[in-house]
Order: structure tokens, then sequence, then C-alpha cells
């Protein structure tokens, strides 16, 4: 019998496209959706509160985006629910906080300063999510731009224990080291400081203030990757830059034309600047993944061409090119793919036996080879039940023995 893989054996296989011994499986969850699974897996209790988890006891530390509240899963769960990988991040410039509360607004605002509401799901599961309550640069020239209050990189917060905590994990877990370190990315923020609309109108009569906007944010993001890379990028196996969205469940967001022009050049600096920046510390292993959400198809080839190793969420949706099962065969050879498993409709209403038909059906499609990580295709919300997160890692150890038999 062939000798069982640790996690990090098996994801550093499978990102070479490689058959290991099982498909690897991976987590991306909310600070509320954690709480619950932390009670439902029996672990001691922990506390949601972004905007003070510094002084709240058991409180969980923010993770990659503070609007987002995703959380950083610990190593019991990982344990309990015999995953592979363990994701890390930076923390927010502004001296770690997150949000700050302004009371007297009853507004929470991100290390951005974008102001947010806290907004109570109305589903009835529970939990909140946070709400842009307007957009601190919706008016702003290419002058306001110098002296906009951008996060700080070089903030001793931005870090936090990493350079501590990464080391260690490397050297006392079996776990592959997935890390996001920029905190707000390009085109994605543009959106949240900008507004949509705004930026939108911009891209199509004004470019001038986009490449502005673009530029600083591109230099930002940089930053924050070189000073994380420096201090712990040697010890990483998955590298995330900040995920950015182009598009929307139907279509991209923008032609391909406008973000070839204004999009493209700034997404391929920063996979060039950030492959050279984990060379300088040896690990030109590392792969280097990105994220999008929506019907993103036809702007692969470039994301591919610039330096994409691993495109994320892999959303099963319903839309032109957008299966999961074409991506595998236009692109398979090239890139590995993290994800899939649909948090909009199977894992939050669907049986724990429909949970287990599409697991079974995304290993079918997109394990042969390697090059596929097993996770819910976004962070799952606090409206997914524990039966169906048991059923989707139950499946994923089940039907992702190698040599597949489906």
């Amino acid at each position: 019998m062939a000798k069982k893989m640790t996690g990090r054996e098996r994801v550093r296989a499978t990102l070479n496209h490689q058959e290991p011994d099982q498909v690897p499986m991976d987590i991306w969850i909310t600070m509320d959706s954690y709480v619950a699974l932390r009670r439902e897996l029996g672990l001691s209790p922990r506390v949601a509160k972004p905007w003070d988890w510094q002084n709240t006891p058991n409180a969980i530390k923010v993770g990659s985006t503070t609007w987002s509240t995703d959380t950083r899963v610990e190593v019991d769960v990982i344990e309990k629910l015999d995953l592979d990988i363990i994701r890390r991040s930076s923390y927010p410039p502004n001296d770690g906080r997150g949000f700050v509360y302004h009371p007297d607004e009853d507004l929470y605002y991100d290390e951005w300063g974008v102001p947010h509401r806290r907004a109570e799901f109305e589903t009835g599961y529970g939990g909140a999510h946070f709400e842009i309550a307007r957009y601190p640069l919706a008016e702003a020239t290419i002058d306001d731009l110098e002296s906009y209050p951008w996060p700080d990189p070089r903030d001793p917060s931005f870090l936090g224990d990493l350079p501590e905590e990464i080391p260690w994990l490397y050297k006392e877990t079996p776990y592959a080291i997935h890390c996001q370190l920029g905190r707000g990315g390009i085109y994605e923020q543009a959106k949240y400081l900008r507004g949509f609309e705004q930026l939108f109108i911009d891209m199509a009569i004004d470019k001038e203030f986009v490449h502005a906007l673009f530029s600083k944010l591109l230099e930002i993001e940089l930053e924050m990757n070189r000073i994380g890379i420096e201090a712990v990028g040697k010890y990483l196996n998955t590298l995330r830059v900040s995920p950015e969205d182009l598009g929307t469940q139907t279509s991209l967001l923008v032609s391909p034309e406008i973000n070839e022009e204004l999009v493209r050049p700034y997404y391929k600096k920063r996979f060039h600047a950030v492959r050279e920046m984990l060379n300088e510390v040896g690990n030109s292993e590392c792969k280097i993944m990105y994220h999008s959400c929506g019907a993103v198809r036809p702007l692969l080839p470039w994301l591919v061409e610039d330096g994409m190793n691993i495109f994320d969420p892999l959303q099963p949706l319903e839309v032109d090119d957008g299966q999961p099962a074409r991506f595998k065969r236009d692109f398979g050879d090239r890139i590995s793919f993290l994800g899939g498993i649909n948090v909009q409709s199977t894992l939050p209403r669907g049986t724990p036996e429909d949970v287990r038909a599409e697991v079974r059906q995304r290993i079918k499609e997109m394990a042969p080879g390697g090059g596929y990580i097993l996770s819910p295709a976004h962070r799952m919300l606090p409206d997914i039940p524990f039966r169906n997160i048991k059923a989707m890692y139950e499946a994923g150890r089940e039907y992702g023995k190698y040599p597949l038999n489906l």
C-alpha cells in the first residue's frame, strides 16, 4: 500500500499536475459561519466581532478582506475536518483593527477609509454582512489621490504575528500554507473607493483618472506583497493576489476591449512582480492564485498567459462557457483550479445527497491528472447547514481517492 501523503505533499503534487493519493480539500468561511462550525464540531467557542476583535475574548482574527468577514480557520478545525490547507493573510495596516467603529454615524470604517453599515441577514439564519455606506473617492480628482489617507503596508500591524506563525505552521504541521498579503487589489478596490457606476463611467470617458487610480492601487498591492513575501514567502505553497471580480453571473463587467486596455496591464505587472518576489526568496515553486467570480471565461486566456497558476473559485454557473468541465478542457494542462461546490444553491438549500452528487461530479470533471482542489465555490455563509459541510468533505474523501473510479 502506498504511503499516505501529507496535505502539503498532496497539494504540491496536484498543483504540479500529478495525481496524489487523493484530491486535496480546502475551506473558505465567514466569521458567523465559523462560530457555528466550531460549535457543531464540539470545539472551543469563538466570537465574531471584526470591529473589536483585539479586545474581545475568544474573538476571531480578521481575515484577508475586512468587509467580507472571512476568517482564519484554526488548526483544530483543519484537523477535525481532515483538510489539507491552512489559509493565512496579512492584517489591516490600521493597527490591525480592521473596522473602526464610529458610533456617531453608526458606521464601520475599513482600512481603506470606506464606511460600511452592518446589516443583519434577513433570511432567518443569523449573522450579518457589511454594506458600503458611501464611496469616499466618488467625487475625487487626480490631484485628490495624492492626499488620500491610503493604508500603509509599512505599519508594523500589517504583518502582525505572521513572521512567527507561518514558520511554525511550516515546521509543526503537515498542511500546505496558503497566504494572501494584499488587502484590496486594483480594479476591485477602485470600485469600493470610487463607486461601481462612477468607475465604469470613468473607464469610458476619463481613462486618465482610471490609470492614476489603478497605478496607486497597484503600488500599494505590490508593496504589501513585497513586505509579506520578504517575511514569510519562502514557506508558502500558494500565494493569492488580492481577489478582483471581473464578471457578473452572466457576463463581464466591462467589454473585453476595455479590460485589455485598462485592466490587463496592471494585472500583468502584478503577476510578474509577485513571481519575481517569490523567486528572490528562493520559492519558485509557490503557485500564484487569482480569484474572480462571475462569467469570466473570455478573459482566462490572458490571465493564464500573464502568470496566473490557480484559478479560484470555479463557480458552477449556468452561463456560457462557465461550466467547470470546460475550464478543465481548455486550460487544465496549464493551470489548476480551486473551488467548484455551489454555495448559491447546493450547499445552502440542497440535501446531503445533492451535495454528495455535486462533489462526485466535480471530481469526475476536474480531478483527472491532478490540478484540482475541492472547496466551496466561495465563502460559506451561515445559511449552509453543518450536515452539508460534513457531506461535502466526506464525499471528497470517498470519491477523491486516486486512481479515480467514477
